[in-house]
């Protein structure tokens, strides 16, 4: 690649991440006027539900219900500019420049220390300029938001599920969500007779869900003969392995993370899937009547096999507990939904036959994908070999919308700061990255359970 090459693949994927983030700025100023509106609504809700004004209560709810409705497409629209940049030529041209700054700070200094990002950031706007790009700034910008963004890309081929949750703009501590939990009654209609009043009917409630954040760290170190007496650019090389262990660790944390401290909730965790018999959260019904005995929006339905580390007796009750599980999720969810498992698991299903010695389940090729794909009742398998094996309680599988289901978001801390001094002779690398996580509808997934625990 030429130098000429280099500054077009630059300019371009600056131009593309600058247009996106201009359309990010009017999405964020959008929802912060809904958001304040949001916070308005929600005050004159709970002033005339206390006031016992059950019909301008109900009114400013259908409001509410719209205007979370709206907030909600409005945030799909939003992208990671990063995202934008979609060639691949044009991501090793920026991480290019970015090892090559990493390079030049490190060996401007022994001493070097604080806030390396900062020292990168000069280096990369020295680097873009020799470009000639108009913009430097702009193009430092956009380079550093690629480098961060390998994390998710590296956390997404190792567990696709990373993909397939939602990118959530404008999540931070503590953000909170209304979630419906019952609907508003309706009873037979009466005659209009002097002197009858209605009686009042219910109206719908909503319970609240919100964000927790969860955060990692790295600390290796480097020798100074590594750092500097070899051509080989260790530096650069620990930069792509953190990013890889990092993205691994993200993995698991979005499945397993057990919510303690500085930890995610995971989906799969026991801060989501409750399979206690007869009283488990995840066994109770998304909504009731009158909202007592509803699962809390916390927590996502679970769907036992009933037999207790198995998915079925025999290849009728594999067939049968696909086709119960498929028919169970609601319709609303099912032109996205996805069968999520490992391949062992994968393998389980494949191996079901008719009595002719037939596969029931088929392969099949999906638009996106490589080859043939494994498809159950009609809707496709997604391999992620974080998932659980079969076993006695597992949750081997999940299936339905997981975008719907759950979200997650950068958070504030993003940094990386060099220590020649703690360990003579070395230089400390210390990460340090916090996301945040939050459940969205908790209906819009079924958790596959090989147990014999069930509802009451």
């Amino acid at each position: 690649m030429d130098i000429k090459e280099l500054q077009a693949l630059i300019t371009k994927a600056t131009e593309n991440f600058m247009a996106q983030k201009g359309e990010n700025d009017k999405t964020n100023t959008a929802l912060a006027k809904m958001t304040e509106n949001y916070d308005k609504l929600k005050g004159d809700f709970e002033k005339l539900r206390d006031a016992g004004d059950a019909d301008g209560a109900k009114k400013v709810a259908d409001t509410v219900t719209e205007l979370v409705d709206e907030m909600s497409d409005l945030r799909s629209k939003y992208k990671n500019p990063a995202a934008a940049i979609s060639s691949e030529d044009q991501k090793k041209a920026m991480r290019g420049i970015v090892m090559k700054a990493v390079g030049s700070v490190i060996k401007k200094s022994k001493d070097q220390q604080g806030d390396v990002f900062g020292s990168i950031k000069s280096e990369i706007d020295l680097q873009v300029k020799t470009l000639n790009i108009s913009t430097p700034a702009e193009g430092g910008l956009a380079i550093a938001e690629v480098l961060s963004m390998d994390v998710m890309d590296y956390a997404r081929e190792f567990s696709p599920i990373a993909k397939m949750i939602m990118m959530k703009s404008g999540m931070t501590r503590d953000y909170r969500q209304m979630i419906k939990i019952t609907y508003p009654g309706v009873s037979e209609g009466i005659e209009a007779v002097p002197g009858t009043v209605p009686a009042e009917t219910s109206t719908q409630e909503y319970s609240e869900v919100k964000s927790k954040e969860f955060k990692l760290y790295a600390q290796p170190r480097i020798t100074n003969e590594a750092l500097y007496g070899t051509d080989i650019n260790v530096y650069g090389d620990l930069l792509i392995c953190l990013d890889e262990e990092i993205g691994i660790y993200l993995a698991s944390q979005l499945l397993f993370g057990d919510g303690t401290g500085k930890n995610a909730r995971g989906i799969l965790s026991s801060n989501r899937v409750s399979l206690t018999n007869l009283t488990g959260e995840s066994f109770l019904p998304t909504l009731t009547p009158t909202g007592v005995g509803a699962r809390d929006p916390d927590f996502f339905p679970a769907f036992p096999t009933g037999v207790a580390g198995a998915i079925g007796t025999d290849d009728v009750a594999k067939v049968n507990y696909v086709i119960d599980m498929t028919n169970a999720l609601p319709t609303r969810y099912l032109q996205n939904a996805k069968w999520t498992m490992n391949r062992k698991t994968k393998g389980i299903f494949e191996k079901v036959r008719d009595a002719d010695n037939r596969p029931i389940f088929v392969h099949d090729y999906i638009p996106g994908l490589p080859g043939k794909q494994l498809i159950l009742n009609g809707y496709p398998v997604v391999i992620d070999d974080t998932m659980p094996d079969v076993a006695v309680d597992s949750t081997f599988a999940i299936f339905g919308d997981l975008e719907k289901a759950f979200a997650m978001a950068n958070g504030d801390i993003d940094q990386m700061l060099l220590d020649p001094y703690t360990k003579k002779g070395n230089l400390i690398v210390y990460t340090e990255k916090e996301f945040f996580e939050m459940i969205q509808r908790s209906d819009a997934i079924l958790v596959a359970a090989a147990t014999v625990n069930g509802p009451a």
